[in-house]
């Protein structure tokens, strides 16, 4: 069916229905008041008054105003501003560890770029790079090492990706281009075309990276592949095997990117392949050992701390990292966004500010704090001691409400970070605990903030295995332990140096009476039945001294951690302090696009928020957008869809009962791009069984 119209009058098009391409074209018109996008939309009204310019910020931020909108444009500023005041503390830590994190392995890179090509023996100088299995962090560590050894190797370093070399020809055309690139001045297209004479040369020849080698005195060109187990074995095998037969013209140098292992790299290739390259092996640090080091920076911080991650949203952050083997990068941005999300839905992180006073909060703000739950539990609290006046003060009075916040708020902060600081303690004593399994700082701190590290079997059986530790380990942890846990430790820790250097003539530490070696087991029969018995051997003078010192380390360390190991959710605003919100780390990271571009098309008025759409109107409304209206007739209908009876159907919503031909032009453009737009998202496509049908790809909710 073809239908010939003009569209306002100025320009004509010609629609085929069935035709394949009819996706493809481009509708344009000019509509008037009276089209059916803006038939029963109210014009847009000329505003004549003079705006009000104290309610605009004269520094425009990308937060919004929290409060109810009541917030004002200072206090906007002034929470933007201590996102980026505390992020950029972090932001030092982490970046300072992704820098730290692959520098031996650069430095390795570096020296073995400046060897002489000598030693060599006219072989290509090889570096096999054990980048690990996590691929996603390959081009960060490719990014850091071209820019490491560019700086050493006095000659370009090409990077060559598996897709980028389909074939040899391809291959070689990526190395000239990148090579001959890389000096300022120098056209992609005509390198070396005035210097060179005779025909010209194919892109793919190496004789024009010879010519650039010797104009620009180059003493290396570094060769990347990054995913080397990607490429194909011929193709990397004819490679090198050209790079040896140019070695003498074109000093080569090969860097490998290796995921599995060197073995099945080897594997790969063939022999004679192999005998042209001497190779050198090079390990990386893993990237859960990266991750782990940014997880701590970011989370067991100094006194400077105020901001902590929740127990929640650690256990997702590290459980994605786990399931979905994601880059230091990905863990990097996931912690940025949840710093952002904090300071960007959290009226009260205004009071994370490092110069917050009485004057910028707004009343919003007390009545905000009274209504946290910490706060309720602090009034109950104080209600039950018999601090009613001070409850009643709190709840009447803002300035004294500010100075308790103020007050209990430092309080809070200084309470995670003695627990942060009880962990570097724990793991401490796990150091001299060889026969305890290994636990990251991470679980560590996971549970210290779920309140499931105080009292646990963990830490008990921390503390039974320091009553076993012999007088020489024990001295060395003592040593370790700062005078902040107690006063009383530093003078055990004297105790114990003055009977130690008291019996420096003896070779054998001091055991307490907690050791195995002064148990023995006793077996008696009585009534033809064997029983056994533990029984303590009598212990030295030396021995009995040590065991007092022992158990009095114990006392206190149980009390340290008893004390310092509290319930981070039990402290009074630590909702402002404490961020554990994973619903938006979900929807950014873990997103649904199917739902979400479903949820779009079957109710566009949650998302366009006009009041033509509303979603109280049921079924279909001509004020709708066209994709929504024929996605809900999409979904009514069965495998194959008649266009011609989608058409009417569509026509009978968006037409006129006294539509004219010009009208039905217009609509049936609306319906032509619609169509269009729902073939692009892949839920429809021109059926070969029927010319005249549509065959159905998707249904909502599979």
């Amino acid at each position: 069916m073809s239908v010939d119209g003009h569209v306002n009058g100025s320009k004509s098009i010609q629609v085929e229905e069935h035709d394949s391409t009819a996706h493809q074209a481009c509708y344009v018109f000019q509509g008037g008041t009276d089209t059916y996008q803006n038939a029963r939309r109210p014009p847009k009204r000329r505003k004549t008054e003079k705006a009000n310019s104290a309610l605009i910020p004269p520094v425009q931020t990308p937060f919004s105003a929290l409060l109810d909108g009541c917030e004002k444009p200072e206090n906007l500023r002034l929470r933007h501003a201590a996102f980026h005041e505390q992020w950029s503390k972090q932001q030092i830590r982490v970046e300072s560890i992704l820098q730290d994190a692959n520098s031996t392995t650069l430095e390795e890179l570096a020296e073995f770029v400046k060897a002489s090509p000598e030693s060599y023996h006219d072989k290509i100088p090889t570096g096999l790079i054990l980048a690990g299995p996590n691929i996603a962090a390959h081009g960060k560590l490719f990014e850091q090492m071209a820019v490491r050894v560019k700086a050493e190797a006095a000659g370009p370093v090409v990077i060559l990706h598996s897709g980028q070399a389909s074939n040899l020809k391809t291959a070689l055309k990526q190395l000239i281009k990148g090579a001959t690139s890389q000096t300022q001045g120098v056209q992609e297209d005509d390198i070396l075309s005035d210097q060179r004479k005779g025909p010209k040369l194919l892109n793919y020849d190496l004789q024009i990276l010879y010519d650039y080698v010797q104009t620009h005195a180059v003493r290396n060109v570094v060769v990347g592949f990054q995913d080397s187990e990607a490429f194909d074995g011929n193709l990397l095998a004819d490679l090198i095997s050209i790079f040896s037969s140019w070695l003498d013209r074109i000093p080569f140098i090969l860097l490998f990117g290796i995921a599995t292992s060197v073995d099945l790299f080897n594997d790969k290739l063939p022999r004679s392949t192999i005998r042209c390259m001497q190779a050198e092996k090079f390990d990386v640090t893993q990237v859960e050992e990266s991750i782990e080091s940014v997880f701590v920076a970011a989370t067991a911080q100094s006194n400077s701390g105020i901001l902590w991650l929740g127990p929640s949203l650690s256990s997702m952050l590290l459980e994605r990292q786990r399931d979905h083997v994601q880059s230091v990068q990905a863990f990097y941005t996931a912690l940025k966004y949840a710093y952002m999300a904090h300071f960007y839905a959290n009226p009260l992180s205004i009071l994370l500010a490092s110069d917050v006073s009485h004057g910028p909060l707004q009343s919003e703000h007390f009545e905000a704090i009274r209504n946290l739950p910490s706060f309720r539990r602090y009034a109950q609290e104080q209600m039950a001691i018999g601090n009613l006046g001070m409850v009643r003060d709190l709840l009447n009075d803002d300035s004294v409400l500010f100075e308790t916040v103020l007050e209990q708020l430092n309080q809070g902060q200084a309470a995670v970070n003695d627990m942060n600081v009880a962990l570097d303690y724990i793991e401490t004593i796990r150091s001299y605990m060889h026969s305890n399994a290994d636990i990251q700082r991470s679980e560590l701190y996971v549970k210290a903030m779920s309140r499931e590290l105080a009292g646990s079997a963990m830490i008990r059986d921390l503390l039974v295995s320091v009553k076993k530790l012999p007088s020489d380990r024990l001295a060395q942890l003592l040593s370790q332990i700062p005078d902040l846990v107690s006063m009383e430790l530093s003078d055990l820790h004297d105790q114990l140096q003055t009977l130690l250097k008291a019996r420096s003539s003896h070779g054998n530490p001091l055991r307490s009476e907690h050791d195995v070696r002064h148990e023995t087991l006793r077996t008696t029969v009585v009534a033809q039945k064997v029983e056994l018995s533990k029984q303590r051997s009598s212990l030295s003078k030396d021995d009995a001294a040590y065991s007092k010192i022992v158990n009095r380390v114990h006392d206190v360390l149980q009390s340290y951690f008893s004390r310092t190991l509290i319930n981070p959710q039990s402290l009074f605003l630590h909702e402002i302090f404490i961020y554990d919100l994973k619903s938006p780390h979900r929807d950014v990271f873990t997103a649904k696009p199917r739902f979400a571009i479903e949820r779009a098309l079957s109710a566009p008025h949650d998302y366009l928020g006009c009041s033509c759409c509303n979603a109280s109107e049921e079924g279909l409304s001509s004020t709708q957008p066209s994709t929504p209206i024929l996605y809900q007739l999409y979904l009514e209908s069965g495998a194959l869809i008649n266009v011609f009876d989608l058409w009417s159907a569509f026509y009978a919503i968006v037409g006129r009962e006294d539509g004219d031909d010009d009208d039905e032009q217009k609509a049936l453009a609306l319906f032509y791009r619609a169509l269009a737009e729902l073939k692009f998202m892949g839920m429809i496509k021109y059926s070969k069984k029927k010319t005249d049908h549509l065959a159905k790809l998707s249904w909502k909710g599979l």
